[in-house]
């Protein structure tokens, strides 16, 4: 372990380095906002020393209220296994700004390597998010157990190729029309409850006559199952509406 006495440092943070104090201000500003006490500096410091026992770091001797203090230089990713011992809520807060100070660029430096972090954090979000939306698309197979292959291909192509930037998941092909019951309803000259009660006692809601979508609720902003009828499904209840007395 490296240890050099030097009078009077301020708190600061160079490339890729960070000293005590500005490591324990931005410690305690997090603590701060999620409720926590603060850290005092002499058990801040010793808490590094326990953290960073057996690598090389730096000491130097600070002012704090006209009083020395000891302050400690390490690097970047050193202070992130130090943020590493706080609460997960501090935790989430420190190791951001922390990653950020990792790419300061330094006076006459060209390269920082800014451009490619920058790429690197968007990747890391965007690689998240798309985590995030096929969780939530098979959250919603599994909420709608009897929607079709076509309606749970709409789904994942929705929440899935925005992301990605390219169709990777295509769109269904549209083979043959489906109807609402609204819509089947006006071409028999009944309304869409009518269809809903014949379909219901007649069984007709099966892949033959149709198929189940996802739909907005029409007394909601939820969603639900709609089920939609194909041609036969349209032509069977034309047969049983108008060639038998069932409704």
């Amino acid at each position: 372990m490296t240890l050099v006495n030097v009078a009077k440092r301020s708190g600061s943070v160079t490339e890729k380095t960070i000293d005590s104090q500005h490591l324990l201000e931005m410690v305690n500003a997090a603590r701060k906002q999620c409720g926590e006490s603060v850290v005092r500096n002499n058990v801040f410091i010793d808490r590094i020393k326990d953290e960073l026992d057996g690598e090389t770091y730096k000491i130097f001797v600070g002012q704090k209220n006209g009083a020395d203090i000891e302050v400690v230089e390490m690097t970047i990713k050193q202070a992130l296994r130090v943020a590493a011992r706080e609460s997960k809520a501090v935790r989430r807060s420190l190791v951001d700004k922390l990653e950020d100070m990792q790419v300061i660029q330094m006076p006459n430096q060209s390269n920082s390597g800014l451009p490619e972090y920058r790429r690197a954090k968007a990747a890391q979000l965007n690689a998240q998010a798309l985590e995030k939306n096929i969780a939530s698309a098979r959250e919603l197979m599994t909420m709608f157990p009897r929607l079709g292959d076509a309606a749970n291909q709409v789904i994942v192509a929705t929440l899935v190729n925005p992301l990605i930037g390219q169709d990777i998941v295509p769109l269904p092909q549209i083979e043959q029309r489906h109807y609402t019951a609204g819509e089947a309803g006006k071409q028999l000259g009944v309304t869409a409850n009518k269809i809903g009660r014949i379909a219901n006692k007649h069984g007709l809601k099966t892949d033959q006559y149709g198929e189940f979508f996802l739909d907005k609720s029409r007394h909601s902003d939820k969603q639900v199952e709609a089920f939609r009828y194909n041609s036969e499904g349209v032509k069977a209840l034309r047969h049983l509406i108008h060639g038998a007395d069932v409704a």
